[in-house]
């Protein structure tokens, strides 16, 4: 495998996205948690937290590399 040099320091768009959707999902699971406890599951919420942040990278198209 070829590694590319990024011309900035800046994240991509996929991995921006897979971190959002991570933040998301925690945000989620703090409101289950808090508003409807009957609905949180801990070990579902851990179990889905990787389907999450790889949907999130999958879906997202990067930019072209300049």
């Amino acid at each position: 495998m070829r590694t590319v040099n990024q011309p900035t320091l800046a994240p991509t768009r996929k991995l921006t996205a897979a971190v959002v959707a991570g933040a998301a999902h925690s945000i989620l699971g703090l409101l289950l948690r808090n508003m409807a406890p009957e609905w949180y599951d801990p070990e579902v919420m851990a179990a889905t937290l990787p389907l999450v942040i790889f949907a999130a990278g999958y879906v997202i198209k990067d930019n072209p590399n300049a």
